[in-house]
């Protein structure tokens, strides 16, 4: 990892993701900044009140982040739209990922306006670390989602460029729907015929899986494979219920504007409900 940014507003949440940049600066001695964007939708008197405050604030930890981090961060304080900023921000500093903390859940509110994180993560230009957990050591254990797509294989490799899975353990996990076994269940086919059928499904899922790290050169970065039935998201709960990853891997698929912004995807459903480490990978330029 060559430099990343943490954008703050301050709060439990983001104090977690702070802990986490710094962790991560210091593990891979890289350069990091720390940074605060001040909404501008408000009075003028009241933004660069702001804006003074925090900026005395986060120099007062100017030393503290440097123990923590290894290395003195650059400190930004910055006025607009925070989605914007954070994005602007980022490149100006050719930030390689960004890590930010998680939103607080609200259901009405996310369906009409949708969280900071996921408009950033919307937007697709970079990978987004989401913090949910303590920094309480480095991530040793992770779970890549994987969907036969070379969003997912990006998002592997993006992880492994960054030296995200460098000496930790890797569980890749597809998750796979046979449709026909609930119209079999409906139409009232024998148990043992569902589970003959369902197996026989599995064995396949399990050769498309073996053929896309193959054909993707993922064989020697997943020590173990895990194929399961059911919903993406479902499976990715109980994957995460059952393994404890320190660490979900994550890509997203190209879609943009109303339909992006309607339509829910597992990395939605992942953000909403899983309480690991999440790292969302957006699709390759052009992709």
């Amino acid at each position: 990892m060559k430099s990343l940014m943490v954008a703050t507003d301050l709060s439990g949440r983001s104090e977690k993701a702070l802990h986490r940049a710094a962790a991560l600066a210091k593990r891979y001695a890289c350069p990091w900044t720390v940074l605060y964007v001040v909404d501008e939708d408000q009075p003028t008197a009241l933004v660069e009140q702001e804006a003074t405050q925090v900026k005395m604030m986060l120099e007062a930890r100017l030393v503290e982040l440097t123990e923590l981090g290894g290395s003195s961060p650059t400190l930004m304080v910055e006025r607009g739209d925070p989605n914007q900023r954070i994005l602007s921000a980022a490149k100006s500093q050719n930030a390689e990922l960004l890590v930010m903390g998680a939103h607080r859940k609200s259901v009405l509110r996310d369906i009409f306006v949708g969280t900071t994180v996921e408009r950033v993560l919307r937007a697709g230009q970079l990978p987004v670390l989401v913090v949910n957990q303590p920094a309480n050591g480095e991530y040793r254990d992770l779970l890549l989602a994987l969907d036969i797509s070379h969003a997912s294989a990006n998002a592997v490799n993006v992880a492994a460029a960054l030296g995200l899975l460098d000496g930790a353990v890797c569980r890749g996990v597809y998750a796979f729907s046979p449709l026909a076994k609930g119209m079999m269940q409906y139409s009232g086919v024998s148990e043992e015929r569902v589970d003959e059928f369902v197996s026989t499904e599995t064995r396949q899922a399990v050769d498309e899986l073996k053929k896309f790290l193959r054909d993707e050169q993922l064989d020697n970065r997943i020590d173990e494979q895990l194929v399961a039935v059911g919903l993406p998201g479902n499976v990715l709960q109980r994957m995460v219920d059952k393994h404890r990853p320190d660490l979900l891997v994550m890509g997203t698929r190209g879609m943009g504007g109303v339909k992006r912004a309607l339509i829910g995807s597992v990395a939605d459903y992942a953000l909403r409900e899983l309480d690991c480490d999440i790292l969302v990978v957006p699709p390759e330029a052009g992709a």
